[in-house]
C-alpha cells in the first residue's frame, strides 16, 4: 500500500471533522387501505359478494390508515386488457386522527350481463408508497335475462324488486345479504310457498336498501321494539310480503301473521321506501 504523506493525512482528517456524517434516506412508509365497516381491509368491493345487479352502481367506502399527507388515487376498470381510469379520488389527512377521510368508490352501471374487473390505486408520495388493490372480479347481471327457476322467482318479485341478484340455494331456507342485497332462494318452494319465500326476501332487500350496513343495528332495534321480539326484521318482512300479495291463509311456517296496528304501519312505511 502506498504511504500517504503526513501533511495530507492531517488535512483529510481536518476536513472529515467539518463534514456531517451522511444520513440514510427516509424510507417511504407502506400504505394501508381499510374498507370502512369491513374486516376485510384490502378487498375491493368485498361487500358486493361478487355480483352487481343491472342498472345499479355498487359503492363501498375506503379510508387510509396512518396517513401522513393528503393522497390521490384512481379507480380503474379493465377494458381490452388495459386499465382505464373511471374516476380520480382524493383522501385528506384529518387533524387529530391517524386515519384519512373516507372515499366511496363505485362500479360502472350497465344493463348487460357481463363480467368486469376493477382495481383501486393509491398514488405514492415522498412519504408513502403506492398501493394497488388486488383485482376485483364482479359479475354484473340483468335479472331480466334469467331463465328457468330464477326467472320464475324474478317474475314473482319484479314489481317490487326489479333490479336484484337472484341465486338458487341448494339448502331449504332462503336468505338475503344485507350488504350486497343479493337474494338466495331455495329451490324447494313452489306455488304459494314460493311466492311467500320470494316476496319475503324481496322485503328484506327493500328494508336493507334503506339502511347502510353501519345503520342496520338501528333498523333491528326499532323493529324489535315495534314487534316486541328479537326477530322484528323477519316479522316485518312477513307483513311486507302480505302487503305485496301473499295470502297468509294459504301458507305455513311464517314468522308472524299478526300485522295489525303499529306492525302494519311499520311494514307499510318500509315498503313505501321510507325509514322508520
Amino acid at each position: 500500500m502506498r504511504k500517504i504523506p503526513a501533511a495530507l493525512l492531517t488535512c483529510v482528517l481536518a476536513l472529515g471533522a467539518l463534514l456531517p456524517a451522511a444520513q440514510p434516506a427516509t424510507a417511504a412508509t407502506a400504505t394501508t387501505v381499510v374498507a370502512a365497516g369491513s374486516t376485510n381491509a384490502k378487498a375491493l368491493f368485498s361487500n358486493a359478494g361478487g355480483y352487481v345487479a343491472s342498472n345499479k352502481s355498487f359503492g363501498q367506502s375506503y379510508y387510509l390508515k396512518n396517513i401522513k399527507s393528503n393522497r390521490t388515487g384512481v379507480l380503474q376498470e379493465s377494458r381490452g386488457g388495459k386499465w382505464v381510469t373511471l374516476r380520480s379520488l382524493s383522501w385528506r389527512k384529518q387533524a387529530g386522527s391517524v386515519n384519512s377521510t373516507a372515499v366511496t368508490v363505485r362500479t360502472t352501471k350497465t344493463t348487460a350481463t357481463v363480467v368486469k374487473k376493477y382495481r383501486l390505486v393509491v398514488n405514492a408520495t415522498k412519504l408513502e408508497k403506492q398501493w394497488v388493490s388486488a383485482t376485483a372480479t364482479l359479475r354484473h347481471q340483468n335479472p331480466r335475462h334469467y331463465t328457468g327457476y330464477k326467472r320464475t322467482v324474478y317474475n314473482t318479485i319484479k314489481k317490487y324488486c326489479p333490479n336484484v341478484i337472484i341465486l338458487e340455494e341448494s339448502r331449504t331456507r332462503s336468505y338475503t345479504y344485507s350488504t350486497s342485497l343479493r337474494m338466495n332462494v331455495a329451490r324447494r318452494p313452489a306455488g304459494q310457498l314460493l311466492k311467500y319465500a320470494a316476496l319475503h326476501e324481496c322485503a328484506h332487500v327493500r328494508q336493507f336498501s334503506l339502511y347502510a350496513p353501519s345503520q342496520q343495528p338501528t333498523l333491528h332495534k326499532k323493529l324489535n321494539a315495534i314487534y316486541k321480539t328479537t326477530r322484528g326484521v323477519e316479522m316485518a318482512a312477513d307483513c311486507m310480503a302480505f302487503r305485496m300479495g301473499v295470502d297468509s291463509k294459504l301458507i305455513f311456517g311464517t314468522y308472524t301473521k299478526n300485522c295489525a296496528g303499529a306492525r302494519g304501519t311499520a311494514a307499510a312505511k318500509l315498503l313505501a321506501g321510507r325509514k322508520l
